[in-house]
């Protein structure tokens, strides 16, 4: 890794500036230049710190208990310390030996004066035997995404094989066109971590995969959103309220993209790289609930036309399917988005890797599942089942190519929210 990070006149004591899985023979390079602290004319006493942690969890709970009890990091056991006491520039260099294998955090520290404003620009090396610059944490990560993607063009051959042979709605070439991007991401990022090993920076390929997985991104909200409404496949247009909640989707989706690519090319170590995690975040809760809203509605108005007439058959089938879709759809943001971030805060550092495995695993999942139930059919439970009437007026025939007479008749009707 080729970490360069320029700090201005920032106010914070301590901070982690990276994080590096380190394994016999790795080489830590650290050089800080320009170092200047304000209010500094007694002297001062800073430095850059390369402590060892189980865990990242362990790691930022170690920083939290150092501020709360206001403690110095410089006087405690490091595995090399860069410590400035009136010098502008720093320059340390150490060889990792079998019994220092593990994850490591470089962390700046302030210890005096309490308070103060520092700036400085520091330049890190880390490597392993190899040399590799991609971290022990992330080496299994190039081959992984590599049989990601494979993985996803198989789903994406047979997806469209599928599709040439059946009569098709227009969501399942957006579920198609999703797969073609997902598949482009999973290469994208193979390669790029590919190059990060040999290089140490992602040399342009990291802006290739940031254009794939923010047209995956939009695409996968959108195909649940528009799956969950029974656009295409059940009815042939969406109401005001779907439009709406669709638009609002997007929207988010572009603040998501660009908090992504602010947050990967900005330093863990800068000021704005906090503020745009937590953008990220909040972002993607938001649009994990947003799409969940219009199978809700549907569910509901699928019960209530279960219980207003005789068809019960119709809508009990796309009923009980709408529930396993959202089942679904819950399942999948909680694994993604929950179990795999308290995993990944937790995992010993030589199995930090498997955090992306189970997160493409459950991603593959439903992925395959989603397309089995509403893959093109005649049988397909989500499609309106076939009824024999002695004289189909026009209204029965526009029934019968879409299965959502009665769906329509509800969602026609003025809601509280539209």
């Amino acid at each position: 890794m080729v970490h360069s990070l320029s700090i201005e006149r920032d106010d914070r004591a301590l901070y982690r500036i990276e994080s590096f899985c380190f394994v016999e023979g790795g080489r830590m390079n650290v050089s800080v230049s320009n170092l200047k602290v304000s209010s500094s004319r007694n002297g001062f006493r800073v430095g850059f710190v390369m402590r060892r942690a189980a865990s990242e969890s362990a790691a930022q709970q170690e920083l939290e208990e150092l501020l709360e009890q206001d403690l110095c990091l410089l006087d405690r056991d490091s595995l090399f310390s860069v410590e400035a006491t009136g010098s502008v520039a720093l320059r340390r260099e150490h060889v990792v030996s079998k019994s220092e294998e593990g994850l490591y955090s470089l962390i700046f520290a302030r210890c005096s004066p309490a308070a103060a404003l520092t700036s400085f620009e520091l330049e890190a090396k880390f490597w392993n035997p190899g040399p590799s610059f991609l971290s022990a944490c992330d080496a299994a990560l190039p081959s992984l995404f590599a049989i990601c993607a494979g993985l996803y063009l198989a789903l994406t051959i047979s997806w469209f094989a599928l599709l040439v042979t059946r009569t098709v709605h227009y969501i399942h070439w957006m579920m198609g066109v999703l797969l073609i991007f997902k598949s482009l991401a999973m290469i994208s990022q193979s390669m790029r971590y590919h190059v990060v090993d040999r290089t140490g920076r992602g040399e342009g390929w990291q802006f290739v995969y940031y254009a794939f997985a923010s047209l995956k991104g939009m695409t996968l909200f959108v195909v649940i959103l528009l799956i969950g409404t029974g656009w295409s496949l059940v009815k042939p247009y969406l109401n005001d309220r779907e439009k709406y909640t669709i638009a609002v989707v997007l929207a988010l989706q572009v603040v998501d993209n660009v908090a992504l690519v602010v947050f990967e090319e900005t330093s863990p170590g800068s000021q704005r790289w906090l503020t745009w995690r937590d953008v990220l975040h909040l972002v993607d809760i938001l649009c994990c609930c947003a799409i969940l809203f219009p199978i809700v509605w549907s569910i509901r108005h699928l019960r209530q036309a279960a219980a207003a007439d005789g068809k019960t058959r119709d809508n009990i089938a796309k009923l009980t399917l709408f529930r396993q879709f959202y089942i679904m759809v819950v399942s999948y943001i909680y694994f993604t988005r929950i179990v795999v971030f308290l995993l990944a805060a937790t995992l010993p550092f030589n199995l930090l890797w498997l955090r992306y495995l189970f997160s493409e695993a459950a991603t593959i999942l439903f992925y395959t599942i989603t397309g089995l139930k509403f893959r093109p059919q005649d049988d397909n439970p989500y499609l309106p089942l076939k009824r024999e009437e002695d004289s189909p007026d026009e209204d029965d025939i526009l029934d019968a190519e879409y299965g959502a007479k009665d769906l329509v008749e509800l969602t026609e009707r003025p809601s509280p929210s539209d």
